[in-house]
């Protein structure tokens, strides 16, 4: 499973430091951005997005989580 992504993880990985910066990246607003902890786990939305958009620096959004397998097979 992937490491969940701060706001001060995903600044410091993208280059920036500034919040209008990363409200551009996610195309959002600054306002939004400016709520968000700066140690906190951004909204999960966010997380796809940055690992769908920058899978080089975030992971792959397609990662299934570490305690669940892809189904194989029909159901019984």
């Amino acid at each position: 499973m992937n490491e969940p992504i701060t706001k001060a993880m995903a600044k410091k990985a993208l280059g920036f430091s500034q919040d209008t910066q990363l409200a551009s990246f996610f195309g959002t607003s600054k306002q939004a951005v400016g709520r968000w902890p700066e140690d906190d786990p951004l909204p999960d939305g966010r997380q796809w997005q940055a690992r769908a958009l920058r899978p080089d620096l975030f992971g792959d959004s397609r990662q299934l989580p570490a305690n669940d397998e892809p189904a194989t097979g029909a159901a019984a």
